[in-house]
């Protein structure tokens, strides 16, 4: 069994750390999946999906880990409009810090396992969508895969 479900969100900025278990938990219920697998997929070259605590130490670990690895006030050659030419969007922002961390350290999606209908996560992990950019309408995908109860 295959159910997929996607979702939209607005961000409210750099580093915006929205925790999706909850519709992670009610899309696999949903499903009736009982043992199988879960990926929740970010479809933005600028977001991310983490397994992680849910609160403002990780936030505030992924704030310092990406200006050391991207700094803000860098040059990249990517936000330079008079060089870069292709793949540019209207009000095409200055966003070269986001892909870099996203490249390095962050993840486009997450597998996590199913088992007796329950996600298999340890005791303080959240799903997590993070926001690398700039405030904006955003959306993730949430596939289901396995097999349901015997009752389905």
């Amino acid at each position: 069994m295959i159910v997929f479900q996607e979702f939209e969100t607005k961000t409210g900025g750099r580093l915006d750390t929205l925790d999706i278990t909850d519709e992670v938990m009610e899309t696999l219920t949903g499903s009736g999946v009982q043992d199988g697998s879960v990926l929740v997929f970010s479809p933005h070259t600028t977001c991310c999906v983490l397994l992680a605590e849910a609160g403002p130490e990780t936030r505030n670990a992924l704030e310092e880990s990406m200006e050391r690895l991207a700094p803000q006030d860098a040059y990249y050659a990517h936000d330079d409009l008079d060089i870069r030419t292709e793949n540019l969007v209207d009000d095409e922002p200055a966003n070269a810090p986001a892909h870099i961390f996203q490249v390095v350290a962050g993840k486009a999606s997450e597998c996590i396992p199913v088992h007796d209908g329950r996600l298999v996560l340890g005791q303080n992990q959240r799903v997590l969508f993070v926001e690398l950019d700039s405030s904006r309408e955003r959306r993730y995908c949430i596939q289901v895969l396995g097999n349901g109860s015997s009752s389905q």
